[in-house]
């Protein structure tokens, strides 16, 4: 008796064991395919994007966040930079913040016309180009935005001297979103790759 289970346990396990695997393929089956113009037999190379903005630090996220992408869809080999490669070039052309809405009137013990920001917008903008380095022609080129609301910690405010040191703090909980930002905008770009069907 506990032997026929054991068999029908196993035979349970294979077959769930193959219905993950058909479907996993399945799934990578109806995954796009990045356009021709992305393969070249030296690769592409993805140098450290250019930062036009004043958020130092910010390109090496958006690189990094777009090597990574690239890398774990296993189509574009990303590779060093070396003759014959071609190079897909990014700008962070601009980031922006702003609060959306405010807190109470004399939270906490402020002036009464003293409103702190409750939640703020950080809007992030990348243009992405792949370029022949040899001939300087660019292949592909588009832009790319996306944007995070950030509530902002009013909880930690108590006095009336707050707003000359909430600055810091607000500082940190908006560059601590774009490595989302950076995520989502390399997904975007990824599949702004992907061949057309039809």
């Amino acid at each position: 008796m506990g032997m026929k289970k054991s068999l029908m346990r196993s035979a349970s396990y294979a077959l769930l064991g193959v219905c993950l695997l058909a479907t996993s393929g399945c799934a990578y089956s109806l995954q796009g395919k990045v356009r021709k113009i992305f393969h070249s037999e030296k690769g592409v190379f993805v140098p450290v994007f250019t930062n036009n903005t004043d958020e130092v630090g910010a390109e090496v996220i958006f690189t990094n966040a777009v090597v990574r992408e690239l890398g774990s869809r296993g189509q574009i080999v990303v590779t060093n930079r070396q003759e014959g490669a071609l190079e897909l070039r990014g700008v962070v052309t601009s980031i922006n913040y702003g609060p959306s809405t405010f807190g109470d009137a004399g939270l906490r013990g402020l002036k009464t016309y003293r409103r702190l920001p409750s939640e703020i917008v950080v809007d992030c903008n990348v243009s992405i180009a792949l370029v022949d380095p040899k001939s300087g022609n660019t292949l592909w080129s588009s832009g790319f935005s996306s944007f995070r609301r950030v509530p902002m910690p009013l909880n930690r405010t108590y006095d009336f001297q707050a707003p000359s040191s909430i600055g810091l703090i607000t500082q940190g909980f908006i560059q601590s979103q774009y490595p989302l930002i950076a995520r989502d905008i390399s997904r975007d770009i990824y599949d702004s790759m992907l061949a057309e069907e039809g």
